[in-house]
């Protein structure tokens, strides 16, 4: 995957060079090759140097297939003073934490409002909505990631034979306290092999009576590193979603709203209690304390740990799939993901249209980059970044370019329905990977996704479009009659992004709500108590109680701070 990225990278390098001046050449001698003008010049500016090879691997895909010239430029330290030049058409925002300085100088173009945009726009689902106080649209998410329980499935066939999954399958649904039990399962099995037992789901499996295959190094549960708050705030988002319905709630959460919290604070700290009891060690499963906060548990050591078969689960992000690759070579062929569990029921949960099942069966699926419109560009370059955006989203060969640079799954991601299926039992997944897989990978097999019914995507809408825009959802389930196949809307280059892919297409997701959190909250706060959590062995009533009081206590303070503001 690197090199390929490399040699994209390398010929998009060439192609915005060789396209930076007018074309002399003569169309009898390139009969095949589009003619690129200068008149079709369009640059996407950015300032994020991980983005720079992502960006002009897609520039060259969609100047190679259209014959339009689009280049990316990383702008410099005075990124918001470039964007105010009509030289700018289209450029990347980072998310909500750039919004109001963005909104508040005129730079950026509301896409519902006279932009030509709003076919697009109004396929987003609120829950990815870029947007002011929960008003307007001002950009269209460039790369969705999804946060879970990131797995291997070829480790979970070698700890469970051939039903591993269906035990995936139930996985991805149980409560908190199924999966606990899971979880203290496996460590048992690491210390002491045997054909024992677990129920998940309502069903049992098996162990197998040895370690065998990539089960043989296995020494913990979870692969953690004590540097970041990132994994934790995405489980945060979790919980964050049985309170509010939707980000824009959490901005605009008031102190009786945050007061309600401490049930949610609670069993967020249970599970954080789970992940850090079983941390898979370079030589043993350790737990929170000095071998865990004084050892080298890095990011980087998170990492290799899971990909050299120590962990079962990473908690994480898609985006982390190209550091598992950089870590040992070929690794990756087979993942999947599971969602983060809390233990939260019905009575707990108060958000409109959310239940504890929903809860249990949905990874969290954000966007950190969006594609934004400055509305003082000339007319010719906005034509010029709206038939980008088009050919982006609205054309199968756009949809691909874009999983293909991103490894990640555009919004409008859904499925149609076929009657030319291949063989009999064939998953969504599965179609997805057939056109961008080559025969010696391992396409996702049946248990890559959760099976969405007619019922499970309604609900799913009904609670991230409050707003009354519709989720791309699978077909319902009594649709897909004999000799019908879900097919993707576009090629998903690996099994990741595909089971992503359909928890989304199935509405089985959550909105990353803890971006939409306070200020620093995050850092100071959570970060904060977290490094606190890490070097304790254990927690005392007390502990437990100081830990909920500072999660809901530092929130109020920054709600205190941002009415002294405005008063």
């Amino acid at each position: 995957m690197r090199k390929k990225r490399f040699f994209a990278l390398v010929l998009a390098l060439i192609l915005i060079i060789s396209f930076s001046g007018c074309r002399n050449r003569d169309d009898e001698n390139n009969p095949g090759e589009p003619d690129i003008t200068e008149d079709d010049r369009l640059v996407i500016y950015h300032n994020n140097t991980e983005l720079a090879p992502m960006l002009m691997a897609l520039a060259e895909e969609y100047s190679s297939k259209t014959g339009k010239n689009l280049s990316a430029q990383l702008a410099g330290n005075d990124f918001m003073g470039e964007m105010g030049s009509s030289g700018a058409a289209i450029y990347v925002v980072d998310t909500h934490s750039d919004l109001s300085g963005w909104h508040s100088d005129g730079l950026l173009s509301d896409l519902l409002n006279g932009s030509g945009f709003s076919s697009s726009v109004s396929m987003i689902p609120s829950g990815l909505q870029l947007n002011q106080n929960g008003i307007g649209s001002y950009g269209i998410p460039l790369m969705l990631e999804g946060y879970g329980y990131i797995f291997d499935k070829a480790m979970l066939r070698d700890l469970f034979g051939t039903s591993a999954e269906a035990l995936a399958d139930d996985l991805r649904t149980c409560s908190f306290t199924e999966f606990e039990g899971f979880v203290a399962a496996v460590d048992t099995y690491i210390s002491a092999p045997s054909a024992m037992a677990v129920t998940v789901g309502g069903n049992q499996y098996t162990f197998a009576a040895e370690k065998t295959g990539k089960a043989m190094n296995l020494t913990g549960v979870f692969s953690l590193n004590h540097e970041s708050t990132r994994v934790m705030e995405h489980l945060l988002s979790t919980g964050l979603a049985a309170k509010f319905a939707g980000r824009y709630e959490v901005m605009s959460a008031d102190e009786n709203a945050v007061s309600g919290l401490e049930n949610i604070a609670s069993a967020y700290m249970e599970a954080l209690d789970l992940h850090t009891s079983y941390i898979a060690g370079a030589k043993g499963s350790i737990g929170r304390g000095d071998e865990f906060t004084g050892g080298d548990y890095n990011y980087s050591t998170s990492v290799d740990l899971f990909t050299k078969g120590y962990a079962l689960f990473y908690p994480g992000g898609t985006s982390d799939a190209a550091d598992f690759e950089k870590s040992s070579e070929g690794f990756g062929k087979e993942l999947d993901i599971i969602p983060m569990k809390l233990p939260l029921s019905d009575e707990d949960i108060t958000a409109a249209g959310m239940t504890a099942e929903k809860l249990q069966s949905s990874i969290v699926i954000g966007s950190r980059y969006y594609l934004a419109l400055n509305p003082k560009a000339d007319e010719k370059l906005a034509s010029a970044a709206k038939d980008f955006i088009n050919w982006l989203h609205d054309d199968e060969a756009g949809k691909t370019a874009y999983s293909n640079a991103f490894g990640g799954v555009p919004f409008n991601f859904g499925y149609g329905e076929n009657n030319n299926s291949s063989a009999e039992g064939d998953s969504p997944a599965d179609n997805a990977e057939s056109e961008a897989v080559s025969s010696e990978d391992s396409a996702p097999s049946k248990d890559t996704a959760p099976s969405g019914t007619g019922e499970e995507n309604k609900s799913g809408a009904e609670n991230e479009n409050s707003s009354g825009v519709d989720v791309p959802s699978a077909p319902e389930a009594e649709n897909n009659t004999s000799g019908m196949n879900k097919v993707p809307s576009h090629s998903i280059s690996n099994s990741l992004d595909a089971a992503v892919a359909e928890y989304y297409a199935s509405g089985n997701w959550i909105p990353d709500m803890a971006s939409a959190l306070p200020g620093d909250y995050i850092e100071k706060i959570l970060g904060g108590s977290l490094k606190d959590f890490w070097g304790m062995e254990t927690w005392a009533d007390a502990d437990r109680k100081n830990f909920v009081d500072t999660i809901i206590g530092g929130w109020k303070e920054r709600l205190d701070k941002d009415n002294a503001a405005v008063g």
